[in-house]
Order: C-alpha cells, then sequence, then structure tokens
C-alpha cells in the first residue's frame, strides 16, 4: 500500500568518531526483548510534504547525533551481559510513506479522529511500519535500536517509532519524542538546538560489579504460555472526567487514607475483569489473586534521576509480596471496592529503590542473561497487570509542523492480563476527552465485558482496539 521511499541516516559518519559501546544495566535487559512501536498521530490540513519530510529527516539525524547510543545494535560483550554498541558506519532506517495517493484507501485523518485513533484504524504495523521490523528479537541476534517511517495521510501524517525495550522504557521514550520535537522547533523557528545531557545514557548506576565465575547460576527456564489462555482482544473503553471523579469518590476509603485516580480505576477494572473472567475460566476462588504493574522509579531514587533519562527504571509492584495478599473472591465481591484501591495502593507504595538493588543483586549473578524476563503470558488466565501511560503525554511537544493529537502503541499481539491506559487524546475538539483505557478480554465472550452494567455506568466504549489473529 501506498509508495515508499527509504533513507539510511548515518549520523556518526564524520571524522575522528570511534567506536562507542552504552553498557546495558540489569534493569534494561530483565524487559522483554521486544520492539515497540508508536504511532504519533499529526493533524495537518495544509502541510507542504517536502517541508514536512525535511524537518523530520533533519531532526531525526540531529537527536540521534545527541543521543547516540539509539544509533547501534545490542551485542554480546565481555563482561557476559549486553552493550549497545555504535560505529561511524552505523544507520538508523528511515522511510517516508504516502497514504494519500490516487487509489490509496489509508483512512483520513477526519476518519481517524472519528474513530478515536483506534487501533484497528490506524491499521498493523505492517502498514504503518518499516518492512520486516520485528515485535520481538533476542538480544543475541543484534537488533537494531530504532527506526522511523512517515506516514502522509489524507489530511495529516504519522510518525511511526519501532525502539527496542532494552534502550528505552516509555518515560524514556518520551524523552527521545520531547527530544525530536525540539529539534524539529529549532529548524523551523530558526532558535538554537536543544541541549542533550551525556548524563541521560549513562547507566552505570544500575549495573552490577563483576561476579566470579564460580559464584554464577544457571537462569531458571524461560516459562511458557499458560496452557489455558483462550484467544483475546483488545478492547478500547473512554472514562470521560466527571464520570472518574465519581469513581475516585467512590473508592476512596471512608477512614481518610489516601488513593489516587490510578488506584480507583484500577481497582474498578480488577474487579469487574476478573468477574467476568472468572465465568469464562472458573478459577478456584479461594486462590490469591495476581497482580503486578510496572512502576517509573526515576522519582523514586535519591538523588532523583532526570524525566530525560533513556534506559529502563522500572521496577514491579506485585501481589505476592504483600503480607495478606487478596484472593480472588475478595476482588470479585468480598472486598469492597475502596479496600481494593487501597490495597493497590499499597503494592504501589511498597517498591522502593531497595526494590531495584534487589533486583540487580538477584540477576546478576545469573550465568546467561539472555532471557531474564518472565512473560506476562506465562501467567494464569485469572490474573492482572497495568501499565499506566497517563503521564507520558506525547503529544504535549511543539513539534513546528503540525499538531500531535493523539498516539498509539500499535501491535499485532494482545497481551491477555495487561490493560494500557492512554492520557486524553485531543482529537474530536469539544467533547468531553478523558483517560482511555484498552483492555484485554476472550474474543469469544466480549460482550459480556461491554454489556457489563458497570462498564456501561463508567465508559464509553469506543470498538475493538486489536484482535488475537
Amino acid at each position: 500500500m501506498g509508495r515508499k521511499v527509504t533513507h539510511q541516516l548515518q549520523p556518526l559518519w564524520f571524522n575522528g568518531f570511534k567506536e562507542e559501546s552504552f553498557r546495558l544495566s540489569i534493569l534494561d535487559i530483565v524487559i522483554p526483548p521486544n520492539y515497540n512501536t508508536y504511532a504519533i498521530i499529526f493533524k495537518s490540513d495544509n502541510a507542504d510534504e517536502t517541508t514536512v519530510a525535511e524537518t523530520f529527516k533533519q531532526a531525526i539525524d540531529a537527536t540521534l547525533l545527541q543521543c547516540r547510543h539509539l544509533v547501534g545494535t545490542v551485542e554480546k560483550n565481555q563482561h557476559g551481559d549486553y552493550s549497545i554498541v555504535t560505529k561511524p558506519d552505523s544507520t538508523v532506517e528511515l522511510v517516508f510513506h504516502w497514504l494519500n495517493g490516487t487509489g490509496d484507501d489509508y483512512p483520513s485523518y477526519s476518519e481517524l479522529e472519528r474513530q478515536n485513533f483506534s487501533s484497528r484504524c490506524l491499521g498493523s504495523a505492517a502498514t504503518l511500519g518499516i518492512d520486516g521490523m520485528p515485535t520481538a528479537r533476542g538480544p543475541d541476534d543484534s537488533p537494531a535500536i530504532v527506526g522511523f517511517q512517515l506516514n502522509f495521510i489524507r489530511g495529516g501524517f504519522i510518525l511511526t517509532i519501532h525502539i527496542h525495550h532494552f534502550a528505552v522504557d516509555m518515560a524514556g521514550t518520551t524523552s527521545l519524542v520531547r527530544q525530536i520535537a525540539d529539534n524539529c522547533s529549532s529548524i523551523r523557528y530558526g532558535t538554537p538546538p536543544p541541549s542533550w545531557d551525556e548524563a541521560f545514557m549513562d547507566r552505570s548506576r544500575f549495573i552490577a560489579p563483576k561476579i566470579a565465575l564460580e559464584d554464577q547460576i544457571s537462569p531458571i527456564p524461560r516459562p511458557p504460555r499458560h496452557p489455558d489462555w483462550l484467544p483475546c482482544s483488545w478492547l478500547l473503553f473512554h472514562l470521560p472526567p466527571t464520570k472518574a471523579a465519581a469513581l475516585k469518590k467512590l473508592a476512596s476509603p471512608k477512614d481518610g487514607t489516601w488513593i489516587s485516580s490510578y488506584d480507583a480505576l484500577t481497582a474498578l477494572l480488577w474487579r469487574v475483569i476478573a468477574r467476568n473472567r472468572a465465568l469464562v475460566y472458573r478459577p478456584v476462588l479461594k486462590e490469591p489473586a495476581i497482580f503486578g504493574e510496572p512502576i517509573n522509579m526515576r522519582s523514586r531514587c535519591t538523588p532523583q534521576i532526570s524525566p530525560r533519562y533513556q534506559g529502563n527504571v522500572l521496577a514491579a509492584g506485585l501481589s505476592h509480596h504483600q503480607k495478606s495478599p487478596l484472593t480472588l473472591a475478595d476482588v470479585i465481591s468480598d472486598s469492597s471496592l475502596p479496600q481494593i484501591a487501597a490495597y493497590i495502593r499499597a503494592i504501589t507504595d511498597s517498591v522502593s529503590e531497595k526494590t531495584l538493588d534487589d533486583t540487580v543483586a538477584r540477576f546478576a549473578v545469573v550465568r546467561d542473561k539472555s532471557s531474564l524476563d518472565v512473560p506476562l503470558d506465562s501467567l494464569p488466565p485469572m490474573s492482572f497487570t497495568t501499565t499506566d501511560w497517563r503521564n507520558f503525554r506525547l503529544c504535549d511537544n511543539d513539534f513546528g509542523i503540525g499538531q500531535p493529537m493523539a498516539y498509539r502503541n500499535i501491535t499485532d499481539t494482545v497481551v491477555e492480563n495487561m490493560i494500557v491506559m492512554y492520557p486524553p487524546h485531543k482529537g474530536n475538539a469539544g467533547k468531553d476527552q478523558g483517560v482511555e483505557v484498552v483492555l484485554p478480554f476472550e474474543k469469544q465472550f466480549v460482550d459480556l465485558l461491554i454489556n457489563d452494567p458497570i462498564m456501561k455506568e463508567y465508559f464509553e466504549f469506543r470498538g475493538i482496539d486489536v484482535e488475537d489473529p
């Protein structure tokens, strides 16, 4: 579909640059070795495509000259783990893709906005992303860190970024997008280019001391997918601000214990999904309810780590670390919603910088570090995890060309037990835009969730986002 032109950017070609190695930390390589693919959607009715393309090309090139670690590939190092290696001849792929020509049937910007920028309307990574840029690629395959594709559509354009999760978490991706935006603005407005701090690439704080060979241990085998999972879809729901306020009031403990909007929203979704999934899987309700959340730890470290740091600084908040874990019966009906919200707050608050240090120490002794992550689909079907992107507002950046209106993580794979929280998008001006959530549910039974009375009371259903093939 459409016409493509590919450029191989070589930002580090200049004379005098030597090979550079950025050693990954334990916090990087316990992350699933997959590519995340983000689509940032711009509205631009009268864009000069030549100007837009040249501005992005110059801005991405300038950004990669600053964020040098993103130019390289993941390679095995002499320490027995992994580094990002950049060389003078390292390249990054930038593709221009025209989907607005005669005969192209890709939706216009207006149609994407009408459908609330759902991934189903946007299309797959195969349409908006670089040919052959996979969703998962292990560290021993020398994966490239990043690739870009700029897709021109009727009434706008979409910047697609593929980035390997070993390199950055979502906060790190937000830093990258801001740097690209600031370089775009510098080019368009003729202002000085943005600064860049070398410390944003320095992972040494979480690199463990060398472990003697005799003290190293073999890794636990990577667990397989749990056999009981049924194929799932991701469903897109919208929570209007007025409903969010009512929900937080409903979920707030009567003793005055503080909870966040996240706690209230998560408690309700955990209850509703668990109740409906219990109808599908018929679990033993006395079993512990499995809950997990990745937490951005930049502000919880001493001294704090800059939000611009491009790496992984995530800790896992886990239910099984709690002294009195809730059972499935508690989550489904026996505990009150305020009790569940307070429990989630306790999980979040239990994570500290020591959690990061313990993670580094635990995995530093593992001899083969090629597969340290625990796949979420290895957990049983009643498990529940979240990823909260409400504070990662990629569309608040001034690119100087067009206006970002929404972003999505586009994928062909549904993570069966992961909900994703997005900030409000900027489309549909005048509407009461609030948080959006992507919820997984078994594709044969999606009507159970869509027609749930509580979901219908608080949420607007915005369609099926992704379906497992």
